[in-house]
């Protein structure tokens, strides 16, 4: 009997409705029995593939935990910081960093060597509207290496049909990070996937696992440190590093700690990143050192560079646990250690706030010295460059 064109498509695409589920069941038994465990975060889109992992036995050794963190506030929350977007390849990122810390605090006696966070982000068919394409992203978090995946999905698939694709690649990748062979190609046709990998440097997964706080490999320690995002490293940064070279009399180096009070965690692409851009002008180290009095027990006498901004938020009692107390107990044993601060000013909407406008705790302003206006004006901000 010959079959038409169409009568085969259909058959083909059946036969991958039957097939599939077998595959996906027989390539989750092997991750099962792989050493590999971690933590899942999934943002809604995306969840059938915990559902496809613990419809199979076994799934105790490789799930630690699944989070949903659906909401807002609770993917800030789990992020530690709000995200430029839910859905993209950054916030999947974050995720699966998020996860992995989550992972290594969970089962702290385990190899690290075989743990995993796994983040999910999806934008799928709904029923409100939604500016954009239909769209997932998947990242997996390793002690060695970023591992991502991110899939475009076209508009003629029911809700199930996308939840099904994202599900697949989410066990693919797992796969993949768990050494084993994937590859199932997607069978059911979506239109764009791309997936990449990086790996971390030896010094970058010592930061990663808490075995170092500080990634420097510098001859001397640094006497100039200016922390940052330097995302991306602008003009204003240079003349900021420039004029602290001049009135201090000493090389500066960059400081990017790869976790931060309040933005998402960085991953393994973004150190990459800023590696490449930065290192080839300024010396730059990457810490585990979030807020200052965690870089003042790394760099003891070390003069801080920084925007009037930061030194602001340094005063914070919101960041010592709400409490005036240990704001202050904070503050004092950074200028125990010998730390000082060289504080630039900046444009606040229609003046220039120097170090001089500010209301500062006396011990922190004693080990202040501002930068005058006339030596300084710079009023782009690096989140102003990347919009």
């Amino acid at each position: 009997m010959l079959y038409s064109l169409t009568q085969f498509n259909e058959a083909y695409v059946n036969a991958c409705q039957i097939l599939m589920p077998l595959l996906l069941s027989n390539i989750i038994a092997e991750i099962h029995d792989s050493p590999f465990c971690g933590v899942f975060a999934v943002t809604g889109g995306g969840s059938e593939a915990l559902s496809r992992l613990l419809s199979v036995p076994g799934a105790s050794r490789t799930v630690l935990e699944a989070l949903v963190p659906y909401h807002t506030a609770s993917l800030k929350q789990f992020l530690g910081g709000q995200p430029d977007k839910a859905c993209s390849d950054k916030t999947a990122r974050a995720m699966a960093m998020a996860a992995f810390q989550r992972a290594m605090s969970l089962d702290p006696h385990t190899d690290h060597q075989v743990l995993l966070g796994i983040g999910v982000t999806a934008a799928l068919r709904t029923d409100r509207g939604r500016k954009g394409d239909n769209r997932a992203f998947v990242c997996i978090q390793s002690l060695g290496c970023t591992r991502e995946a991110s899939l475009l999905l076209n508009n003629d698939r029911t809700r199930q049909e996308e939840e099904s694709l994202v599900a697949t690649m989410v066990i693919d990748l797992l796969a993949a990070a768990c050494g084993l062979p994937g590859d199932l190609a997607f069978a059911a046709g979506a239109d764009e996937f791309h997936q990449r990998k990086t790996l971390g440097k030896p010094a970058w997964q010592k930061l990663l696992n808490g075995e170092c706080r500080s990634s420097h490999a510098l001859a001397t320690p640094p006497a100039a440190l200016f922390p940052g995002a330097f995302n991306p490293l602008h003009d204003g940064h240079r003349t900021m590093i420039r004029l602290a070279e001049t009135l201090l009399e000493q090389t500066v180096t960059l400081e990017i700690s790869a976790f931060n009070v309040d933005k998402p965690p960085l991953d393994y692409f973004d150190m990459a990143h800023r590696d490449t851009a930065i290192s080839a002008e300024y010396p730059l180290v990457f810490t585990h050192a979030p807020t200052f009095v965690e870089k003042s027990e790394i760099f003891p006498g070390v003069t801080f560079v920084v925007g009037v901004d930061t030194i602001k938020r340094v005063a914070e009692p919101r960041y010592y646990d709400g409490s005036l107390e240990k704001c202050l107990e904070a503050l004092a044993s950074i200028r125990e250690r010998g730390n000082r601060f060289l504080v630039f000013g900046r444009q606040q909407g229609d003046k220039f706030e120097s170090l001089d406008d500010l209301l500062l705790p006396e011990v922190l302003r004693g080990i202040c010295q501002g930068v005058e206006e006339a030596m300084f004006r710079h009023d782009i901000s690096s989140s102003q460059l990347r919009s």
